[in-house]
């Protein structure tokens, strides 16, 4: 029993090792950076396997929830896998009751992170001059928040942008990619 105890505290230890380590390497909390070896036989050759004393049972790291979607950030705004867009039909600039369960869900997020503010940018398609599709853009997101501001988060937690047809997610002239342009997204900062 004491040697699949002993084990665990090993595999556990390993676990929390790997995982702080990757965490300094993505997120640059080490000054010094090193190559890690090409080779895994002359990596592992390279490294001390750790030992029951280094590892540490009852540090077990916090599970990541939400991973940053892999789009632009701005102002140190960044959008979230956990904050889906709001879609509009053309012509359409408010939202509907449709459009409830996915904004009730980011309201949700929010009251549940209380330090987190939110940027609702606005979309609009290639159809229209610049300045109606930055007015489109700018409708939406308005009326994105004032939905959130209904369901009792504050409104200085939330800002709104329009970049109209600037930043498309579909390329294509085509009626389906243009309905995936129409949008509000949602931009976090922490």
């Amino acid at each position: 029993m004491r040697g699949g105890r002993r084990s665990a505290f090993l595999t556990l230890g390993s676990l929390g090792l790997v995982v702080a380590l990757s965490g300094c390497a993505t997120f640059g909390g080490s000054s010094s950076s090193t190559q890690a070896p090409a080779d895994p036989a002359a990596k592992s050759a390279a490294e001390p396997a750790p030992t029951p004393v280094a590892a540490a049972p009852t540090a077990t790291p916090a599970p990541v929830v939400e991973t940053a979607k892999p789009a632009h950030s701005a102002n140190g705004y960044t959008e979230l896998a956990a904050l889906s867009d709001v879609r509009f039909r053309a012509g359409q600039v408010t939202v509907v009751k449709a459009d409830h369960k996915i904004l009730d869900s980011v309201a949700r997020w929010l009251k549940e992170n209380p330090t987190a503010a939110v940027m609702i940018e606005g979309h609009a398609d290639d159809q229209g001059s610049r300045e109606e599709n930055l007015a489109a853009g700018e409708k939406r997101a308005t009326s994105v928040m004032k939905y959130l501001v209904s369901k009792g988060l504050e409104p200085s937690r939330i800002s709104v942008s329009s970049v109209g047809s600037e930043r498309p997610v579909c390329a294509e002239k085509t009626d389906v990619c243009r309905a995936k342009n129409r949008r509000a997204r949602f931009l976090v900062k922490r």
